[in-house]
């Protein structure tokens, strides 16, 4: 059987594959976190100069409102996109939609280093969020097909693994390569280092392209499991079963809720962190990759044997609520960061709790769901997230610029954001405690609810 065979053989040929077009493209746009908010600067001000001929940065209120449309642009559109490509894969199948997107991918990587302004750039990060959608919730479905249901939590760590591979060696990468054009252009004007930096990661997307081109949709594990359940007459749990367990109708709904509820708060920092980090903490792009490469090393190191030890000790559930924690406690950590070593512990542990809770919640919805419906759960559940950072980014952007430097309660403004974030997530992680099933309940080789 699958599940005593290593990790690396379940995964599979597709597995596998998915796991490198992930790690690809993360790396082609993490690369563009230490400098995108300096070329959203340069656009509205072309002959603004370089950020390290400046004694200090501080962003005017019209670069931050497009620095956070930069994010709602991307998620107001991939929301729905999300849930109309995940129900599409469903019925048409995964690959080619999967090999669209990222063809897709390296038309927008062009496009936005040949933006003309700021508003370029928002146009093209919303057209990026159909593409995104067409790509990831179908290949996590895709991937959760395709491996033994004992080993999802383990095979999705590997995946987001990939990604914080992505997320550790990009914003290093970006810096280095901004700087080694700052070197050798050697002008006054920003932008001019800033479009070769921002179109550098274009290459990236045509291996991942390439790499996609490989999969095979054929018929998978789970489906043929299904098939002899069906033999056997047992009736394996959907979210279209009329019988279904109201405890697991109960779970979907759960985790759409407060995947939509976490959204809010990841996308109250995501549009903000990196203005924050400019103005209060460091400005220079190469150290503000350093440390955002540091911290994404710690938490690649700290997910997989985590993520081992709870996914046979703990479950999936319990994963997913210490994932939460720890993610809540991070944000207060980072908004209360004043120098380089507590905002590299803050933004260390969110990274642990990206690594270890994404995995957990993609693990429960594959375990509550068929093969033939699991594209549609992944598009909603990313859907209601990704609506949910799109507007967390522009309350965000509207609290920062009118309150984030101003003295509330004793402290800067910029740190009740922080907390705001902190709480929401803290409400997620009780809704899940309180109603998501815990998936050891389930019988994973049939779908069903033990009696």
């Amino acid at each position: 059987m699958l599940r005593k065979q290593g990790i690396f053989r379940g995964l599979g040929r597709e597995g596998i594959i998915i796991i490198f077009i992930a790690l690809a493209v993360q790396l082609g746009f993490s690369m563009l976190q230490p400098v995108i908010q300096y070329y959203i600067e340069a656009l509205e001000n072309p002959s603004i100069p370089p950020p390290e001929s400046r004694e200090s940065v501080r962003f005017t209120p019209e670069v931050i409102w497009y620095i956070a449309f930069n994010m709602t642009a991307f998620m107001i559109l991939r929301s729905p996109s999300a849930a109309f490509f995940g129900r599409l894969s469903d019925k048409i199948g995964r690959k080619r939609l999967i090999v669209i997107g990222l063809f897709l991918y390296i038309l927008v990587g062009i496009s936005l280093g040949l933006s003309r302004n700021a508003v370029d750039v928002v146009i093209v990060r919303a057209l990026q969020g159909i593409t995104s959608a067409m790509v990831w919730p179908v290949a996590e479905a895709m991937m959760m097909d395709k491996v033994d249901p004992a080993i999802r939590t383990r095979a999705m760590t590997l995946y987001v693994m990939s990604l914080n591979v992505g997320n550790l060696v990009g914003p290093g990468m970006g810096g280095a390569v901004y700087n080694m054009i700052y070197i050798f252009i050697n002008s006054n004007k920003a932008i001019d280092i800033l479009r070769p930096t921002i179109i550098a990661p274009v290459p990236l997307f045509i291996i991942a392209f390439i790499l996609s081109l490989l999969l095979k949709e054929g018929k998978d594990l789970v489906t043929k499991k299904e098939e002899l359940n069906k033999d056997n007459n047992v009736r394996p749990n959907s979210i279209e079963d009329k019988t279904l367990s109201k405890i697991i109708r109960r779970s979907l709904n759960v985790i759409f809720f407060s995947g939509m509820i976490n959204g809010f708060s990841v996308g109250i920092i995501a549009s903000i962190l990196i203005v924050y980090i400019s103005e209060y903490i460091i400005k220079e792009p190469v150290y503000i990759g350093g440390i955002q490469l540091t911290a994404s090393l710690f938490g690649l190191i700290a997910a997989y044997p985590i993520a081992s030890y709870t996914d046979k000790k703990w479950g999936k559930k319990n994963m997913f609520i210490f994932s939460m924690t720890v993610r809540s406690l991070a944000m207060i950590l980072i908004g209360f960061s004043r120098n380089l070593i507590a905002l590299l512990v803050g933004m260390a542990f969110a990274n642990i709790s990206f690594n270890t809770g994404m995995p957990s919640i993609r693990a429960i919805q594959a375990d509550l769901t068929k093969t033939q419906h699991r594209g549609k759960i992944f598009g909603y559940q990313q859907a209601l997230f990704n609506l949910g950072m799109a507007l967390g980014s522009i309350i965000s952007a509207y609290l920062y610029i009118n309150y984030a430097h101003k003295l509330i309660i004793g402290m800067d403004g910029v740190v009740l954001i922080f907390i705001l974030a902190s709480v929401l997530t803290f409400i997620a992680m009780l809704l899940a405690f309180i109603w998501l099933i815990d998936t050891r309940e389930i019988n994973l080789e049939h779908n069903i609810i033990e009696p």
